[in-house]
């Protein structure tokens, strides 16, 4: 899969990040490392990441556009993002830092949209992976976060 190739280089500063990503005819499965590439792509409706050794000074916080709901609003990390049981597909997401050390660190991710030859990405700061108002499912995911 493209994106894989695109994100074999990782740096060696990230930070570990866990999470589970719920996609359609598969349910969830859990990522060790805030990845989801599947070898045959299907819808993702859910997912919640978080830091595997959480910090004091450092938290993510995301959102997600849903089809025919729009823009979640910024969630806690660990907070589901999405739906399960609706058959809703994620077209967006968006992850950003907040706390006394986020200027310390940098969250990346890249995203797979059906229909798109090659991943988007990297984005950084909040900035929306995906596309909205153009019914594009999201099928691949990876965020890392990064020292400065």
């Amino acid at each position: 899969m493209m994106l894989a190739s695109t994100l074999n280089a990782a740096p060696s500063k990230t930070v570990a990040l866990v999470g589970t990503v719920h996609s359609e005819d598969i349910g969830n499965q859990s990522s060790s490392r805030a990845t989801w590439l599947p070898t045959q792509p299907k819808r993702i409706e859910q997912f919640e990441f978080h830091l595997k050794r959480p910090m004091k000074a450092v938290q993510l916080e995301y959102q997600c556009h849903l089809q025919d709901i729009g823009d979640s609003g910024w969630l806690p990390e660990g907070t589901p993002c999405g739906t399960q049981g609706e058959s809703r597909r994620l077209e967006a997401f968006g992850i950003r830092l907040r706390g006394e050390g986020a200027h310390l660190y940098t969250v990346r991710y890249w995203c797979l949209v059906e229909g798109m030859e090659r991943p988007m990405g990297p984005l950084t700061d909040g900035a929306m992976c995906g596309t909205t108002g153009e019914s594009r499912k999201l099928l691949g995911m990876q965020v890392e976060l990064v020292r400065k």
